[in-house]
């Protein structure tokens, strides 16, 4: 009996004391949890004070020092390997989260390269730190050694774009115009030139810029290289804007070709070009004026088609614009032939026969012919069907007179050589048969001068030629 009341005891202990840690964790929870938080902010205060270290790890561009024991043996170098290191920093908390990348340094002397061309990389700090860190990098300088070689290249300005419109870019220096470049031979045995690169868009007057010099192969590609150095690294480029204007183009044709041959036209394409200079410059030119001598030409001289450069006939200070560098001529020759034309002799006209008077041919002949010089051209279209043949008898009175023959209205580039001359009888038109018992008179010439082209002859009078009379005297 006493044990069981033993063991009742004992339960009831127990579950008072669980009650009793129930009541501590529900009853005054807000107080309980000020004091975790408290807890917390000491454990923090703490662990700050005591300032732990810390590793960090930062991406530092190398820097190459004692480049100059490289060139005193004439070499340069390239870097294949460790432009950029890691550099890892310990040091308490508080110094390490308080550094960047810009305070940390990593240089490579390449006074200690080895055989292999490859030097440690040393890491350093750039400024005081109120505590000591540690760096460290595992990594190295990778370099590839060249000699060095050097030589002078021209340096060309290369315009883009356009200036306003009714300007063009006029020449454009450059300040030094010669580079030295410098660099490893491999390099520097590409570089065909030297450019600078330059913006005239929308420019209206003379500027002047500072460009960078580049360097291009033969091919128009951009050496590039580590090694490369200009001796200048800036150049300054003067443009000139000028205004432009249109002119005429016109040919002047001097000297004659050789015998046989005659001068026809001249055509020049385009027959307007546009120049450009100063306004005062360009009002002192209103053509162009481009002499060409054809002097012993043939139709098969090379030179009856020409490029002719138009600069080589401005004055100084005014170019072509772009586009208008040059014209093409074409000069034309033909050859001068000869040709025979017969004519029915009813075909044959008379003129300026005396009022009250008519003509006749007489004879047997019912055909002449007359022997033309002239280009082919003009003779080929030429045939007995459409010539105009004519007698002139000015100042004649009756009789029977012999007269040459001459055509009317002939081109001006050909010219009668040989002309035939016919009797014509001279009669009153009011005579009834005017063939019958007409007997050949002997006549004198009219009162005109000797050297008249048109000036008849009588029968018994010489065998003066006569050629096609002044447009005055003709009907």
């Amino acid at each position: 009996m006493k044990k069981e009341n033993d063991n009742t005891s004992s339960k009831e202990a127990k579950n008072q004391a669980n009650n009793k840690i129930h009541k501590f964790f529900v009853n005054n929870a807000g107080i309980k949890l000020v004091s975790v938080i408290i807890a917390i902010i000491v454990w923090a205060v703490i662990i700050n004070i005591d300032d732990p270290y810390k590793t960090r790890s930062f991406n530092v561009e190398v820097e190459t020092v004692n480049e100059s024991v490289l060139n005193s043996v004439n070499k340069v170098y390239e870097v294949i390997e460790g432009s950029t290191a890691v550099v890892k920093v310990k040091g308490k908390k508080s110094v390490v989260d308080r550094l960047g990348a810009s305070d940390i340094r990593a240089t490579a002397d390449l006074a200690d390269l080895s055989a292999v061309n490859a030097v440690a990389i040393q890491p350093s700090l750039r400024k005081i730190l109120s505590s000591d860190v540690f760096l460290e990098c595992s990594q190295v300088l990778r370099v590839s050694l060249e000699n060095r070689e050097s030589k002078q290249v021209k340096v060309s300005v290369v315009a883009s774009g356009e200036p306003a419109d009714g300007y063009t870019l006029g020449e454009c220096t450059a300040k030094p115009n010669m580079i030295e470049v410098a660099g490893g031979e491999s390099a520097v045995g590409q570089i065909a030139s030297v450019r600078v690169l330059l913006n005239v868009n929308g420019a209206t007057e003379d500027f002047a810029k500072k460009l960078v010099p580049v360097a291009y192969d033969e091919d128009g590609n951009k050496v590039e290289s580590a090694t490369l150095s200009f001796s200048n690294n800036v150049v300054r480029v003067f443009a000139q804007i000028l205004e432009d204007k249109a002119v005429p183009v016109k040919v002047k044709i001097t000297g004659k070709p050789a015998k046989g041959y005659e001068y026809v036209s001249t055509d020049c394409l385009p027959e307007e070009v546009e120049i450009a200079g100063t306004s005062r410059k360009l009002s002192r030119i209103s053509s162009i004026v481009i002499p060409v001598d054809i002097s012993g030409m043939t139709t098969a001289s090379s030179k009856l088609e020409q490029d002719i450069y138009i600069s080589d006939y401005l004055p100084e200070g005014i170019t072509p614009v772009a586009g208008f560098e040059n014209v093409s001529i074409r000069i034309t020759l033909e050859q001068v032939i000869k040709k025979n034309i017969e004519i029915n002799t009813n075909s044959i006209g008379f003129s300026l026969l005396s009022k009250g008077l008519q003509a006749e041919i007489t004879g047997d002949t019912d055909r002449v012919s007359l022997l033309v010089s002239g280009r082919a051209s003009v003779l080929n279209g030429i045939n007995s069907t459409n010539i105009n043949a004519y007698v002139n008898c000015n100042g004649l009175v009756e009789g029977v007179y012999t007269l040459p023959v001459i055509i009317k209205d002939l081109d001006e580039s050909c010219a009668v050589i040989e002309t035939s001359r016919i009797k014509v009888r001279i009669y009153n038109e009011d005579q009834q048969n005017p063939g019958a018992g007409s007997e050949e008179l002997p006549v004198t010439s009219p009162s005109m001068p000797p050297e008249t082209a048109d000036t008849p002859v009588p029968e018994e009078g010489g065998d003066a030629e006569g050629t096609e009379p002044a447009e005055s005297l003709l009907p």
